[in-house]
């Protein structure tokens, strides 16, 4: 087993992590937003540009995690915290596919990819459009609290464990 993340794994971390923030703030921080991108429509361009960005870098981690593995950082803690941990980075994994998939299946207009190139819309019924965005709109609530977790256990094993589990996921100094 590895004792860190690799390089790749790093760098696609804290740029998922920094992309996920903007993608966040944009429809909360409209306001701010808007006149820098042309109005709410920039705004939601930009939105779901990166949400698909994220999912593209989802699954280039998980392709790498597959292929380098990830320390055990876990080893020694009580079940009960390995389960958690587990679980909450599954779930993280997971709505960072499924979040900008389901922003996708909602929309009635296309997806103009970073202003240069229009994705869909998909010829779905209204059905399934409505549970799409039933969906995206409530998971936002569990990604926000695993962010939360996720990065509050990073925070408590790097100042109160002090156990090397964040360093980890930190470029090595040199």
């Amino acid at each position: 087993m590895i004792q860190r993340y690799t390089p790749p794994q790093i760098a696609l971390h804290w740029l998922s992590a920094v992309l996920i923030l903007l993608i966040i703030a944009l429809p909360y921080g409209s306001d701010l937003f808007e006149p820098l991108l042309g109005g709410g429509a920039g705004v939601f361009t930009l939105h779901k540009s990166l949400g698909l960005l994220v999912l593209v870098l989802t699954v280039l981690r998980l392709v790498l995690r597959a292929r380098s593995g990830a320390p055990d950082l876990m080893a020694g803690e009580p079940p009960l915290q390995r389960f958690a941990a587990r679980a909450g980075h599954s779930l993280l994994y997971l709505l960072l596919v499924l979040m900008p998939l389901s922003g996708v299946l909602f929309g009635k207009r296309p997806v103009n990819l970073f202003w240069l190139v229009e994705i869909g819309p998909l010829p779905l019924s209204d059905a399934v459009r409505e549970a799409a965005k039933l969906f995206h709109v409530t998971a936002q609530y569990l990604l926000f609290l695993l962010i939360l977790g996720h990065a509050g256990a990073a925070l408590w094993h790097h100042h109160v464990r002090r156990d090397g589990v964040l360093r980890a996921m930190l470029p090595e100094r040199r």
